[in-house]
């Protein structure tokens, strides 16, 4: 009988474990953050800024023609406790570079905010974005760009940006916290 009592007792104390472990809220946005698959594609920081996945979009025949704009995409993620605000972007490729909201929606200068311990992606043609306007030359795919972000803040960093085809894979998190535009 005593045989059994601890047996039964062994698979209670097994039992429960999970169940404690899904009692704990997993924050998904830290997550994303310490990610450690996440953090061998960094491709710079500024001060506790990491820009993630920073690449600039070519068409299928791979080159972007001389007065042409084209998606300059990246993720931001705040590793500091304060936050902070992506105030210009530029490169001597471009006559400049600005923020835009799909596809059409109009260009604006570059203000986006980046919270404190958050992630704003700015990945997709159809949602918020950076957009090289009025290139400078043809670019060809395969190439790299150097590309300055800086922010109010943390100052700022130069990139080498890889220039891509259409259709390559990307990193990005699907951002929670929607980036200020003010």
């Amino acid at each position: 009988m005593r045989t059994s009592t601890v047996v039964t007792a062994a698979l209670l104390s097994a039992s429960l474990v999970p169940l404690a472990a899904c009692t704990s809220q997993r924050d998904p946005v830290q997550e994303r953050i310490t990610n450690a698959a996440r953090g061998t594609s960094v491709n710079a920081e500024a001060g506790r800024i990491r820009l993630l996945a920073t690449r600039i979009d070519a068409p299928e025949e791979r080159k972007l023609l001389g007065g042409s704009n084209t998606g300059l995409f990246t993720t931001l993620a705040n590793d500091g406790d304060t936050a902070d605000r992506l105030v210009a972007v530029s490169t001597v490729y471009a006559r400049q570079v600005v923020m835009r909201q799909g596809t059409d929606g109009t260009e604006s200068p570059v203000q986006i905010e980046v919270p404190t311990a958050g992630v704003v992606s700015l990945q997709y043609p159809g949602g918020l974005h950076l957009e090289m306007v009025g290139l400078l030359v043809d670019v060809r795919a395969g190439r790299l760009l150097p590309v300055t972000f800086r922010f109010e803040k943390s100052g700022s960093v130069t990139v080498n940006v890889f220039v891509d085809g259409f259709g390559l894979p990307t990193v990005s998190p699907v951002s929670p916290v929607a980036p200020a535009t003010s």
